[in-house]
């Protein structure tokens, strides 16, 4: 092996883890209502189950090699001892100690990723090998001797960055300004600020490495700092060394020595410098284990008791930490890493990005105004760290899984109102987006657009949601712990959850090949309208006809959604009943009996991630109809058609045609005797589309039938 001396700050010399939430059923299972069955016998799915799943090809662009561990050492003393950011001032050294599996033989070199820097010096297993400069954003390492598949290789990379601007790494001066607080304030940089910030491919602008996320390897991050800064990191904290210093101002060195004891992505690795204050909480388990909770913040952010939200206050912030903790434990099992910290940052981009065990938020959370986002980024630590995605096709798995945890939090907290109604958030902020945006598949989004949050986010949280309603928690929960223990420390394609379902819930109500291919992989969602027409049975019963029809558009858009559904019948004296039924075409014919006039037709829009409109039905009626046999002839109608029907006693009659807007136009008003009638149907001009014929008798509504009609 060998060893390098490493001059810090241009003096020293250093060598170097069972739970079923709430209601166990599925949402489309019986619940408490008499239900009218059918006149023919419900199939839940006609979609045959799949016996073996065909995979998709994968995406991820496999190096010659796996990355078992990084070896990073960065030299900030100078960068945390200058006041400017000028191109200069952000100069810094580096050396990435790179230990690899050979994969492949014959192979004769290797590629990293590495982007505005230098590259001081290379060496192979000890061997020093010419020092080639990054091409683009990648630099190639020759082999000085054969290897074979299977080798082990250590690539000793030093370095000097040379970014320039906030890129990969992020730094800030100490008073610049960022802008004006919620209750007006000047907000201020407290103290000088460093920190790095990769996802998605940025991790290359501050170390050479894989930078790719499939690539998981153990970490361990030294950083020089002047010794009034502390750094945050991933996993622990293994040593803190004191060190003299030769340069100006600067009266010792801290090596700031923080390892990460399982495997971890490079977008996921993070180093914070500044002057914080540290604060100290754990998460104590039922059983008496404990996970320590580390925060780092500036000094003025612990002092404030304020809690309305005009003053930092990180306590307040972080009070909820070890609950939502609990609460996730509940939901995937348990916590999986040795610790959970945070690190306040100010100016950042974003809320947070949830770096592993270390999450970066934006100093403006400790206002206590963010809990969600908190909660969020802790999820994260199980559907995005635990498991990652293994490429950023696949992001949905974890932003959709980090936003669908909020309402987990919150169904934990409060219940399960609470949690649909951050559910409707995630619906309305994902229809609120333009129709392009809509149109774009879950999986693989053009790489301006991985991080758009009406579909990466909003959407994607409701694919969880309509999985785990699907299937009922009782199945869901465990398979998604089977997911995760799967792929435990690993990385995870939208293939892997797929097959992973496939074997722990073989039997759903829509196989789960066809429910990924129309949620992930297609784009937009089903769009329906629902045209009900009733029929009095002589029982004083009534025969309800609902035509499904999904009108949903767009070439990457299924022209039908296969999935569960539930109608919902009220009528105006509170009778209600449900129907459930599995939409298999783009136009469904629904039937069923009801022992009750249905003043309103509903569908569970709670459950899928739709937009729908019914026509109207007609106010429910104070004296049950007389029994009328009403139907359009011919099916559909071309031109002119013939409406029939029968009275079964005189009245007075009103023949209505109504649009799916709720349009009427009057057909035929008067007294009518009993008997057969046959009336011609003329549309005269209107547009070609779905109608529904209203029958009155006596001002209550008797009858009516759906129709289809073209010029």
């Amino acid at each position: 092996m060998r060893s390098y001396v490493w001059t810090l700050g241009g003096g020293f010399c250093l060598v170097l883890p069972a739970f079923a939430l709430g209601g166990s059923g599925a949402w489309w299972l019986p619940r408490s209502v008499a239900l009218e069955a059918p006149r023919e016998p419900l199939q839940w799915c006609s979609v045959p189950p799949t016996a073996v799943l065909e995979r998709r090809p994968s995406a991820i662009r496999w190096r010659p090699y796996n990355v078992l561990r990084y070896e990073l050492f960065l030299d900030w003393v100078q960068l945390m001892a200058r006041t400017g950011v000028g191109a200069a001032d952000r100069v810094f050294r580096g050396l990435n100690r790179i230990t690899l599996r050979v994969d492949s033989a014959g192979i004769q070199q290797l590629a990293f990723d590495a982007a505005a820097m230098s590259i001081d010096s290379v060496a192979v297993n000890g061997i020093p090998v010419v020092a080639s400069q990054p091409v683009g954003d990648s630099i190639t390492v020759q082999l000085p001797f054969s290897v074979a598949a299977g080798d082990t290789v250590v690539v000793e990379i030093a370095y000097t960055s040379r970014t320039g601007r906030n890129l990969g790494l992020y730094l800030y001066p100490k008073g610049q300004f960022v802008g004006l607080g919620p209750g007006g304030d000047s907000v201020f940089v407290e103290e000088r600020i460093a920190y790095t910030m990769s996802e998605p491919e940025d991790a290359r602008y501050w170390m050479p490495c894989n930078d790719a996320p499939h690539d998981k390897a153990l970490a361990t991050l030294s950083v020089a700092v002047p010794e009034s800064v502390s750094v945050a990191s991933n996993g622990w904290l293994d040593t803190v060394m004191q060190l003299p210093s030769t340069v100006p101002g600067v009266r010792a060195v801290w090596v700031y020595r923080w390892t990460d004891t399982v495997p971890i992505p490079t977008y996921l690795m993070v180093v914070h410098a500044s002057r914080y204050a540290h604060i100290a909480d754990e998460y104590v388990r039922p059983d008496g284990s404990r996970v320590p909770l580390l925060y780092y913040v500036w000094s003025s952010d612990v002092e404030s008791s304020d809690t309305t939200g005009r003053r930092y206050n990180a306590r307040y912030a972080f009070r909820n930490v070890p609950q939502m903790m609990r609460a996730y434990e509940s939901f995937f099992g348990r916590y999986p890493f040795v610790k959970y910290g945070m690190a306040a940052v100010q100016p950042f981009a974003y809320g947070g990005m949830e770096h592993q065990t270390m999450t970066t938020v934006n100093r403006s959370w400790l206002r206590g105004m963010a809990e969600l986002g908190i909660a969020h980024e802790l999820a994260h630590q199980w559907l995005g760290n635990l498991v990652s995605c293994a490429t950023w096709n696949d992001i949905w798995l974890n932003e959709g899984g980090a936003t669908w945890s909020e309402a987990l939090w919150l169904e934990w907290l409060f219940g399960a109102e609470a949690y649909q109604q951050r559910m409707e958030r995630a619906r309305t902020d994902y229809l609120e987006q333009r129709p392009t945006v809509m149109q774009l598949p879950l999986y693989a989004p053009p790489r301006s657009l991985i991080f758009f949050y009406a579909t990466t986010y909003a959407k994607a949280a409701w694919v969880y949601h309509m999985m785990r309603r699907m299937v009922g928690d009782s199945l869901f929960f465990p398979a998604l712990r089977a997911y995760l223990a799967r792929h435990r420390f690993g990385s995870a394609e939208t293939e892997d959850l797929l097959a992973s379902l496939q074997a722990d819930i073989p039997n759903p109500p829509v196989p789960w090949r066809t429910f990924f291919d129309q949620w992930v992989y297609a784009a937009g969602h089903p769009v329906l309208e629902i045209l009900p027409s009733v029929s009095p049975l002589p029982n004083g019963r009534y025969w309800v006809r609902c035509l499904v029809r999904q009108t949903q558009s767009g070439s990457a858009v299924p022209a039908v959604f296969v999935m569960p559904w539930v109608l919902k019948f009220r009528g105006s004296d509170g009778s209600y009943a449900e129907h459930r039924f599995v939409s298999t075409a783009r136009e469904q014919l629904v039937e069923v009996e009801l022992p009750f006039f249905p003043s309103s037709v509903q569908l569970n829009a709670e459950d899928v991630l739709c937009e729908y409109t019914v026509a109207p039905v007609s106010v429910a009626p104070a004296t049950q109809p007389r029994a009328v046999q009403l139907r359009v002839v011919p099916q559909p109608v071309q031109g002119e058609g013939v409406l029939e029907f029968q009275l079964s006693e005189a009245g007075s009659v009103k023949l209505e045609v109504v649009t799916l807007t709720g349009a009427s136009r009057v057909l035929y008003q008067g007294f009518l005797s009993a008997g057969v009638y046959h009336f011609p149907l003329r549309m005269e001009s209107s547009a070609a589309g779905v109608y529904a014929v209203r029958l009155w008798m006596d001002t209550q509504p008797a009858a009516s039938v759906v129709f289809q009609w073209s010029p």
